[in-house]
C-alpha cells in the first residue's frame, strides 16, 4: 500500500515538475512584460530612447466595427471610448520618454491614422501596410529608422506579432488595442525585442518610478 501510495507521489511531483518546465520554457521565449516599475527600469528602456536605438510599434486603438462602443467616426476607424485612450497614451508617451528625437509613421487605415492623430497630433502615412509587415519586417523596419532617432509606428496585432516572431519569440495571444512592443537596434543592424507594455502600465513621468 505504501509503495502505491509513494508511486503516486512520484507521478504526481513527476507531472507537476513537467508543467512547471513547460511553461517556464514557454515564458523564457515569449517576449517580456514590462508591466512593473522595477522591470521597466531593469529592462534599460529610457538609456535606449535617449540614444535614438528604440523602435516602438503601437496597436492602433479599439476597431469601430468590432465593438458596440460608439464610434469617433466612420465605421472603419475607432470608437470614442478608443479615441480617449488614444489621447492618454500619447500624453504618457510625450511625458515619460519625449518625441525630440522620434520619427512617427502609421499604415493607411482610418483606424492607425486616427490613432496616431490622437496620440501624437501628426500622421506620417506609409505607402501600404505591406510597408512595415510580414515575414520580413526586420529589413522594412530598418529602412524607415534613421541612425540616433526612434521609430514610432502605429500599426496592427499582426505587424506586432510580425516582429515578435522575426525576433525569435513566441506569440502570447494577440496583443491588446493601444499595446506597446519595444525593441532596439544592435551594432549589426539586428532588432531585439526589449518588452511589451500596456500603455496604462506606464507612468506618467519618470519621476513616479
Amino acid at each position: 500500500m505504501m509503495n502505491i501510495s509513494l508511486s503516486k507521489a512520484i507521478l504526481t511531483a513527476g507531472f507537476i515538475g513537467a508543467i512547471l518546465f513547460a511553461y517556464e520554457a514557454f515564458t523564457r521565449n515569449t517576449a517580456e512584460n514590462l508591466n512593473s516599475n522595477k522591470k521597466l527600469i531593469d529592462s534599460g528602456l529610457s538609456e535606449q530612447w535617449k540614444s535614438g536605438n528604440v523602435i516602438l510599434l503601437i496597436r492602433h486603438e479599439e476597431r469601430c466595427d468590432r465593438s458596440s462602443n460608439p464610434c469617433l467616426g466612420s465605421n472603419d476607424g475607432i470608437t470614442r471610448l478608443g479615441g480617449e485612450k488614444s489621447q492618454a497614451a500619447g500624453a504618457r508617451i510625450k511625458s515619460y520618454f519625449g518625441l525630440e528625437r522620434s520619427d512617427i509613421f502609421t499604415t493607411p487605415t482610418t483606424r492607425t491614422i486616427q490613432t496616431s492623430n490622437l496620440m501624437f497630433g501628426i500622421a506620417n502615412l506609409l505607402p501600404d501596410r505591406e510597408s512595415a509587415c510580414g515575414n520580413d519586417i526586420t529589413d522594412k523596419l530598418l529602412k524607415y529608422k534613421n541612425s540616433n532617432r526612434n521609430l514610432i509606428l502605429i500599426t496592427h496585432n499582426t505587424c506586432i506579432n510580425d516582429l515578435i516572431e522575426a525576433s525569435g519569440h513566441k506569440k502570447s495571444g494577440n496583443p491588446e488595442y493601444g499595446s506597446l512592443l519595444f525593441s532596439k537596434t544592435s551594432s549589426n543592424n539586428e532588432i531585439q525585442i526589449i518588452g511589451r507594455l500596456n500603455a496604462d502600465d506606464l507612468p506618467k513621468h519618470p519621476s513616479q518610478l
